[in-house]
C-alpha cells in the first residue's frame, strides 16, 4: 500500500514511518496538513491510506480530511476513490474524536503508538475494500449478463423495465450520497 502519513512532529511521524515501512507498505510523509493536501492534490498521487495526526498548526487532521473530499479528483464522483484516513492522536478530548468519527474517519488510534493496533486497523481497512470491490464487480458482472440477455432475446420489454429499475437504484443511490455527505449543504435552501 502506498500511504501518506501526516504528523508536525517529526519524531512522532518517523515513528510510524518506520512501522509502516517494516510492514512493508511505500509511506510518504508530510509535517503539515498543507503539505500533505498539495500531495494528495497532485496527479497520479494515488495514495491508499492516509495516517493523520489531529492537532497540527495550520490545518489540522480533521481540516485535512474535509479538504480533501472536496478536491475535484474526489468531490462529486470523481475518477478516484477518497483513501481511507486512520487518525492517530494525543488527544482524549471526546467531542473532537466524535466530530473526527462522524466526518469520516476509518478508525481512532491514540498515541503513543500501538504497532498492533495500526496493523489490525490496517488489515481492518483493506479486507473492507477488497470485499466492498468484489461485492461490485459481482454485482457489475450479474447487470452486464442481464442485459446481454435481454439483447440477445431483442425484449424490449424487458429492457426497459430493466432500464425503470437500475434507473431507480441508481437514484435511490444519489439519494443516499447526497443525504450521508456532510459538506454537500445546500447553500439555496
Amino acid at each position: 500500500m502506498k500511504i501518506l502519513v501526516v504528523d508536525d512532529i517529526k519524531y512522532n511521524g518517523i515513528l510510524v514511518v518506520t512501522e509502516l515501512q517494516r510492514l512493508h507498505h511505500e509511506v510518504v510523509f508530510a509535517l503539515t496538513g498543507m503539505e500533505a493536501l498539495r500531495l494528495l492534490a497532485t496527479k497520479g498521487s494515488n495514495f491508499d491510506l492516509v495516517v493523520t495526526d489531529l492537532m497540527m498548526p495550520g490545518m489540522d487532521g480533521l481540516d485535512l480530511l474535509k479538504n480533501t473530499i472536496n478536491l475535484p479528483q474526489y468531490k462529486d464522483y470523481g475518477l478516484k476513490t477518497l483513501p481511507p484516513f486512520i487518525l492517530l492522536t494525543a488527544s482524549t478530548d471526546v467531542d473532537r474524536l466524535v466530530t473526527a468519527k462522524l466526518a469520516g474517519f476509518s478508525d481512532i488510534l491514540l498515541k503513543p503508538l500501538d504497532r498492533v493496533r495500526l496493523r489490525a486497523s490496517i488489515d481492518d481497512i483493506v479486507s473492507q475494500q477488497v470485499t466492498f470491490e468484489r461485492t461490485l464487480a459481482q454485482t457489475l458482472e450479474s447487470v452486464k449478463e442481464m442485459i446481454s440477455q435481454i439483447k440477445t432475446r431483442r425484449d424490449l420489454d424487458s429492457a426497459k423495465t430493466t432500464a425503470g429499475y437500475l434507473q431507480v437504484m441508481l437514484n435511490d443511490l444519489y439519494s443516499y450520497v447526497e443525504q450521508e455527505d456532510p459538506d454537500d449543504n445546500h447553500e439555496n435552501d
